[in-house]
């Protein structure tokens, strides 16, 4: 039961002191969530007894019953849009600790970037990851089905790269595409979800996102994937540009 509906179900025994602790309770839940007993006496002006002998006029237990209504509904005041700031930040830490180094090397040794996306979001992404690596100077090919790999699978070399992106990592036609790219001498790239998946472990190298799933809106933020793109290829200008330099001077 909500802490309002209590207060309003025993509102009658109340003296108006009580009413006027309710009401900062009610108003300031969200900041007294977090405090001690002593603290939120103190912040309602009131003696810890008094705290106390309220807890229990509401049918309170104690007043860590009181804490956990508090705790719970600070919880739901809170906006989406404040859960969703921390959850960026966390999934960019994690992007922040992989090392790109290797990956760099390989897009600037590379003749041919081919992309390939397992569905429309992954597609968009695709597109976005060939705009940004042509305006570094890179051959970039997105091919948009398995049939326009199989197409182009003859002119697949060992120097070329080719980049898998999908969410799940377990899409059937990823799955098969990799399996007709293991005939080749093509070095493969994936992107997925954090989790161990099919597709990940089919290619030479892996990226894995961290994604969360908003439960109360059934919406998977995958956000993150655009994230790891920009920092996958500002790490490759850093990398281009110290070896570019490295040449000028010999």
């Amino acid at each position: 039961m909500h802490l309002e509906e209590l207060i309003n179900q025993h509102y009658t025994a109340l003296n108006e002191n009580d009413k006027e602790v309710c009401r900062l309770l009610l108003t300031h839940r969200s900041r007294l969530a977090s405090y001690s007993c002593e603290q939120v006496a103190t912040f309602c002006h009131i003696s810890r007894a008094t705290l106390l002998r309220l807890c229990r006029k509401i049918s309170l237990v104690s007043f860590s019953d009181l804490k956990l209504l508090l705790k719970e509904e600070a919880q739901q005041d809170m906006p989406l849009e404040f859960d969703l700031f921390d959850t960026y930040h966390a999934l960019i830490d994690e992007l922040k600790k992989f090392s790109y180094r290797s990956i760099c090397e390989r897009l600037y040794a590379c003749k041919t970037i081919y992309i390939y996306g397992t569905g429309n979001e992954q597609k968009t992404l695709a597109e976005e990851c060939k705009r940004i690596f042509l305006s570094a100077g890179k051959c970039v090919i997105d091919l948009f089905d398995i049939g326009e790999v199989a197409f182009m699978k003859p002119t697949f070399q060992a120097e070329d790269m080719f980049i898998m992106i999908s969410l799940s990592g377990e899409t059937k036609e990823g799955i098969q595409i990799l399996q007709m790219l293991q005939q080749c001498d093509i070095y493969t790239i994936s992107m997925t979800r954090l989790a161990n998946n099919t597709i990940s472990s089919m290619c030479n190298e892996h990226l894995y996102v961290a994604t969360k799933v908003v439960e109360t809106m059934d919406y998977e933020l995958v956000s993150a994937f655009y994230v790891l793109l920009d920092l996958l290829f500002i790490n490759y200008l850093d990398y281009q540009r110290e070896v570019e330099a490295c040449e000028s001077k010999n």
